[in-house]
């Protein structure tokens, strides 16, 4: 399930016509330029869209409103902002499925800090960006250390370096 949505929203972000979704439901009216995109596709792209127009209407309604809602705030962003999305959607693409479920794990256990730590965890991700490649590798290392790679609150033990 997590594929189709990933699937789908990669079709919004991309910019691709996803004409149900960007479809003006209360008039029946396509954006500008969609017939255009749309004659532009070739029959293996309009084919694809055809599958993922399928996955979309499969879904529950809920989640059909929250690809709805999200498609909208995407398109409310700024250009550079969409561009930068896209990017990090492409990168994510490219890594291996391994790399991927290595970031959902570090992703889960990141929510799972307090906000206190998240926000000091940002702030020190941050201060990284003027960093040779080097310190860079050092510091992510420490951090996993500090943040990641210690007994669960509660846990005894001593823990991560504080």
């Amino acid at each position: 399930m997590k594929r189709v949505i990933l699937s789908l929203i990669l079709t919004a972000l991309l910019g691709v016509p996803a004409i149900v979704l960007a479809a003006d439901t209360a008039s029946n009216q396509l954006p500008q330029g969609a017939v255009e995109r749309w004659q532009s596709l070739s029959p293996a792209e309009k084919q694809e869209l055809r599958a993922r127009y399928r996955e979309f209407k499969a879904l529950p309604a809920g989640q059909r409103e929250q690809l709805q809602e999200r498609l909208a705030t995407f398109r409310s962003l700024p250009a550079a902002e969409q561009q930068q999305l896209r990017e990090r959607f492409e990168r994510w693409r490219e890594l291996s499925p391994e790399q991927q479920q290595k970031l959902r794990e570090l992703n889960q256990q990141f929510r799972q800090l307090s906000a206190e730590e998240r926000e000091t965890l940002r702030d020190e991700v941050r201060e990284m960006r003027g960093m040779s490649n080097e310190e860079r590798m050092e510091r992510r290392m420490d951090l996993r250390q500090r943040y990641f790679d210690r007994p669960m609150r509660g846990g005894g033990g001593g823990g991560g370096r504080r």
